[in-house]
């Protein structure tokens, strides 16, 4: 079971991170951002911050490492948007 457990959770990490990659590219190939929620990301943000220092509380390295990686979209969209935000 631990390994179905194993498995199901590199889905859920590799989908999580995966869900937020055509966003960043569609602001970087287009560069405009005016449809883009600039306080949606930096909520998303604080609250990878949160869930990597739960990881780490937890001693959970793959936990942590998605939630950086999310983190790290999430901080490049933001930029993305206050650069290229154009309406909105």
């Amino acid at each position: 079971m631990e390994t179905v457990g194993t498995f199901a959770g590199t889905v859920a990490g590799v989908l999580s991170v995966a869900a937020f990659v055509p966003q960043a590219w569609r602001i970087f190939r287009r560069k405009s951002a005016g449809d883009v929620s600039l306080a949606m990301y930096l909520t998303l943000t604080a609250a990878s911050l949160l869930w990597m220092f739960y990881a780490w509380v937890l001693g959970s390295m793959p936990l942590l490492l998605t939630n950086f990686v999310i983190g790290v979209i999430a901080v490049l969209i933001a930029l993305l948007k206050v650069r290229h935000g154009g309406r909105s």
